[in-house]
């Protein structure tokens, strides 16, 4: 799956890409098979880049929709001015 990702030239290849796709193969395998990737001789996915991750993530989710809302309403029609 990083491998995948890698490909695509506009994205950079990082340990945070190949993190997230151990993530989501440990997912399927453990709803497959009911194990984890370490258990099948794997690598294990690193849960504190991912809760890192998920911490920033909410960071960046964190803002004022009301305000957002009045902005865009603001700013739309003076785009066809």
């Amino acid at each position: 799956m990083s491998e995948d990702i890698s490909r695509n030239h506009d994205i950079e290849m990082n340990e945070e890409i190949h993190n997230r796709a151990l993530f989501l193969i440990e997912d399927m395998c453990y709803l497959m098979c009911g194990s984890l990737l370490i258990r099948l001789g794997m690598p294990a996915p690193n849960r504190e880049m991912n809760d890192a991750f998920s911490r920033e993530l909410e960071r960046e989710r964190e803002y004022d929709h009301q305000e957002l809302d009045l902005v865009v309403q603001t700013n739309v029609p003076l785009l066809n001015s």
